[in-house]
């Protein structure tokens, strides 16, 4: 995740909140949902974004080697997410629904669809997360395991211009 705070990013929190009647004072990020590592990730993740601003992509999955690798509080219900593309433009805004620590071998079929990707199914989340996860794993010196904690967020769209 890249994580944005900007000029750009608050006008667009604020611009949300008076169009929903959502509490400025909610606990909420702007960001990314994955960090980028060559061009054809920065078109991925922009296209992520844009299904969540579509509605298409209502969950998403992050290791939890991911938030304590960085420093990142875990979302919680409640709290909102300013979705951005990687240039950190806001597109919409969603509020996490659900969160679900479950070791990856366990994610569930219902879980992978939410996300909107490919062709919904498990088999497909699995072989999509899997490459960029043992990246990430790699990249930090930690060793994959098929039971390492997956962050599973479910979220709904709460605002769009």
């Amino acid at each position: 995740m890249l994580i944005f705070t900007t000029p750009e990013t608050d006008a667009f929190w604020q611009e949300a909140c008076k169009a929903t009647g959502i509490d400025p004072t909610t606990t909420h990020h702007a960001g990314t949902f994955a960090e980028p590592r060559t061009d054809v990730h920065i078109a991925f993740i922009d296209e992520l974004a844009g299904m969540a601003r579509d509605g298409r992509k209502r969950g998403t999955a992050h290791m939890q080697l991911h938030f304590e690798h960085e420093g990142i509080r875990i979302r919680e219900p409640g709290d909102c997410w300013i979705v951005t593309t990687v240039a950190g433009k806001p597109l919409c805004v969603v509020r996490i629904t659900n969160v679900a620590i479950t070791p990856y071998i366990e994610v569930g079929e219902v879980f992978a669809a939410s996300e909107g990707e490919g062709d919904l199914s498990l088999e497909h989340w699995r072989g999509a997360h899997l490459g960029y996860f043992k990246e990430q794993c790699e990249l930090w010196g930690h060793e994959w395991r098929d039971d390492a904690p997956v962050v599973c967020e479910s979220f709904e769209l709460v605002y769009r211009p």
